[in-house]
């Protein structure tokens, strides 16, 4: 699980650093990161609960609940690096 708290540091990270674009595209980054920071801390939340105030070891159901949140929070920031991309081919020179 040490591979999904570096993934939440990582992207509170490039959050923070997404703060000081004040365009229109910057905003849609913005709330990409954040959807995905907020899926990142639901997933470390649910295993948290279900480890340490369970008590139990991890099971088939609660390995589900967190990949399926970690799949999102990917799939955040898949929308946000097309958004990029896509930005990035429409500049002008």
């Amino acid at each position: 699980m040490y591979e999904l708290f570096a993934a939440i540091v990582v992207n509170l990270i490039a959050t923070v650093l997404k703060f000081g674009d004040r365009t229109h595209i910057g905003a849609i980054h913005l709330s990409t990161s954040l959807v995905a920071d907020l899926q990142l801390i639901a997933a470390a939340l649910v295993w948290s609960y279900g480890t340490q105030v369970v008590g139990a070891e991890l099971t088939p159901e609660t390995t589900a609940k967190v990949v399926s949140l970690s799949g999102g929070a990917l799939f955040a920031n898949i929308v946000s690096m097309v958004i990029l991309i896509a930005e990035t081919i429409m500049q002008k020179r």
